[in-house]
């Protein structure tokens, strides 16, 4: 690290934590500070790749004096350290080292789009109850759109994380959708994300994602129709992992070869006792 830059230090150390498996952020940066051995430089770029990394990878923050959490996203980032708590309607400041909420106050009303609060509230109850349902730890939110020309769209934001580091294993499901209104119709597209690492004695990740949009009935039922859709969106998904997989370990098999050339067994015990013997005899 001594014969580069400070800024090409730093982009190769934004790329290994960046690219962290989940649940290992703190492990990969304990190792880069024994690597690289200046603190000083890494501080100069610890709150963009922090900031960065709870961004895209939808970490949720405990909400002071509140049980539930809050993910951090694009989707409902104010500036780089403050974002909307779609619940309590109300600015989070956080602090993304520490992971945690710093402070509160109370968010514009430009902020809050006040003019979907109705169809908002009616999502976050639907979306929470299908996430409590279908995920052993998920989280979700449901945001209005801080775009300027996205001001009539919701914003969905699943995740759930599993860490077994006794077991050598880690995973991340993510998952965003774009609610948009028209008459009696709701589009909602948007994708899934799933991570997963294994790490005894090796290295293996699986990384892959898909796309899904779909057009639901309108009305006082578009949040349960909305549910409906995920439901099957999500759980053809799952059902893909599984079997590509399940196919993927018939294709490990494979690559070994059961039998010889000679497509005969060959008695490794009974050669290897015989060998022993001729040596022995000499």
């Amino acid at each position: 690290m001594s014969q580069l830059s400070p800024d090409e230090t730093l982009r190769i150390v934004r790329h290994f934590l960046l690219s962290s498996p989940p649940g290992q952020f703190e492990d990969v940066l304990y190792d880069i500070r024994e690597l690289v051995a200046n603190d000083q430089l890494l501080n100069t770029g610890a709150f963009d790749i922090f900031r960065t990394y709870n961004v895209e990878q939808l970490i949720p923050v405990e909400v002071p004096n509140q049980t539930y959490k809050v993910i951090l996203s694009k989707y409902n980032e104010i500036t780089p350290q403050t974002y909307l708590d779609p619940v309590s309607d109300q600015v989070l400041t956080v602090d993304h080292v520490k992971g945690q909420v710093t402070g509160v106050s109370p968010a514009s009303s430009d902020i809050l789009n006040n003019s979907l609060k109705q169809k908002k509230d009616k999502l976050v109850k639907a979306i929470q109850k299908y996430v409590d349902d279908h995920y052993l730890s998920g989280i979700s939110s449901v945001f209005p759109s801080q775009r300027d020309d996205q001001k009539g769209e919701l914003i969905i934001c699943i995740t759930a994380s599993k860490f077994n580091d006794k077991n050598f294993w880690s995973g991340r499901w993510r998952s965003v959708y774009r609610v948009s209104f028209a008459d009696d119709k709701v589009k909602v597209s948007g994708s899934m994300k799933v991570n997963c690492h294994y790490y005894e004695n090796g290295n293996v990740q699986l990384n892959t994602s898909k796309e899904h949009a779909e057009t639901v009935d309108g009305g006082d039922s578009f949040a349960d129709n909305i549910v409906k859709m995920l439901v099957k969106a999500e759980g053809n998904f799952q059902t893909q992992i599984d079997t590509s997989c399940a196919n993927l370990n018939e294709t490990f098999k494979s690559l070994r070869r059961p039998l010889p050339m000679t497509k005969t067994l060959f008695d490794f015990a009974s050669s290897q006792h015989k060998l022993a013997r001729e040596f022995g005899g000499n």
